[in-house]
């Protein structure tokens, strides 16, 4: 029996009694009937990936050398030293992180890019090489990315992680990094992340934030995935769109106001919690509405702060005296129903860039939050359903058509205010700062 073959024939069987994904990762048996018998391979102090020579007892070549340069495995101990294998997971190890990954879902992606910036401290803390996350196995295309994310990606935001996760899956990386046995991080979770890609897809595994900044890693989180339609590569996340698709990425982020005057039952409603009032509902309602908002089929991501104005009173045109006053006038409303005007403050990534894209925003808010309204609660007669006016006509109404006029009368309806409220989970850039205006 060939040398390789015994090889081969070796590092099969202990892919099955240890559950490894490449037959490389196990190739630490000693066929050559010489002793002692060396690691395949290993990672020396300074960071270098050393690996033994096919057909060699002890002789080892590196990136460094000239390919027909060796060391043996004692010189390297000597100059190079000291020295730790490169090894297996230990085991468990991939459950634990699949399970934490599949536990955080549409975070999951963010959580490990997270991990790994952890585990790049990690080094840089233990050598000054952050490098070092890449050194079991250096020159892989799992590495090369894993590598290009942690020296010039993007760190995941806070909103977009999940702490319990991160610390299972962080703690895991650390050890295998600087551990006495390094493991091949890159293509070990490129495998471990291949059967959660299967059931949740790219978008199972991303939330807002991660679509938009890992699509150039998508190759790397989805590469060992057969789900090749849920789990798009990274060409297809990049390259997939045609002329008229929208590149979300490059877009700046705009805001735009309007007040929402719309109508809700005068009766509580069954599922309001006993220190609710009906107005934070319709808040909450309106504000969830804009999470999403679509274009012709086009689906963008957006935020919504729905700002609750105070009710109507005193004459019929007090809304163009007086900031904060319902649109509707006391008595529009049908029986059974009264009217409540919430300031809706909309930022989106705009995807368009059109003289009137303001007011196509606010439309396609309006249409998200009419429609969420009317399911919620059915029966609003169609000569009475809800209305929106956009600041800028609000103030034109008013004898105002200067942009420092909309701004003030935005800040006066803001002040007015008696309860505020914001769409839970949006893509956390397009927070608003505190007082900003449209």
């Amino acid at each position: 029996m060939s040398k390789n073959r015994a090889r081969d024939r070796a590092a099969r069987a202990a892919m099955q009694e240890t559950g490894a994904f490449r037959t490389r990762a196990v190739r630490q048996v000693d066929t050559t009937g010489q002793k002692p018998s060396y690691p395949v391979r290993l990672v020396d102090a300074h960071g270098a990936s050393w690996y033994l020579n096919s057909g060699e007892t002890n002789a080892y070549g590196t990136r460094a050398l000239h390919y027909s340069e060796t060391r043996t495995y004692e010189q390297i101990v000597e100059e190079y030293g000291p020295v730790r294998h490169i090894g297996l997971p230990a085991d468990g190890d991939t459950a634990a992180i699949r399970q934490a990954l599949n536990q955080a879902g549409p975070k999951a992606a963010a959580t490990l890019v997270a991990a790994l910036f952890d585990a790049a401290a990690a080094c840089e803390q233990a050598t000054g090489r952050i490098e070092d996350v890449v050194a079991g196995r250096p020159g892989s295309t799992e590495s090369a990315i894993v590598l290009d994310l942690l020296l010039g990606g993007p760190e995941a935001p806070s909103t977009s992680v999940d702490a319990a996760a991160l610390e299972v899956v962080a703690t895991i990386l650390i050890r295998w990094v600087t551990g006495e046995t390094v493991v091949e991080v890159a293509e070990t979770l490129a495998w471990t992340l291949g059967p959660l890609v299967d059931e949740s897809g790219w978008k199972g595994i991303t939330d807002p934030w991660a679509r938009r900044h890992l699509a150039p890693y998508a190759s790397w989180f989805t590469g060992h995935s057969s789900n090749h339609v849920g789990a798009p590569r990274a060409r297809a996340a990049g390259d997939h769109a045609d002329e008229n698709a929208i590149d979300l990425g490059e877009q700046a982020v705009g805001q735009v106001a309007f007040l929402l005057d719309a109508s809700i039952p005068t009766a509580p409603d069954p599922g309001l919690a006993d220190d609710a009032t009906m107005e934070e509902l319709l808040a909450a309602l309106v504000a969830r509405s804009i999470h999403t908002l679509n274009r012709d089929g086009t689906e963008y991501p957006a935020r919504g702060d729905v700002f609750v104005m105070p009710p109507a009173a005193g004459s019929p045109d007090a809304l163009l005296r007086t900031p904060g006053l319902a649109v509707n006038r006391p008595g529009d409303a049908p029986p059974g129903w009264r009217n409540v005007s919430v300031l809706v403050l909309v930022t989106t990534r705009r995807p368009w860039a059109l003289d009137d894209e303001d007011q196509r925003v606010i439309t396609d808010a309006y249409r998200a939050a009419a429609a969420d309204l009317n399911a919620h609660w059915p029966g609003l007669p169609e000569e009475s359903q809800h209305a929106a006016l956009s600041l800028d006509m609000l103030a034109a109404l008013r004898g105002q058509f200067t942009a420092d006029a909309v701004r003030d009368l935005f800040a006066d309806l803001v002040q007015s205010a008696v309860s505020h409220t914001h769409t839970l989970g949006a893509d956390p850039e397009l927070a608003p700062g505190a007082g900003e205006h449209p």
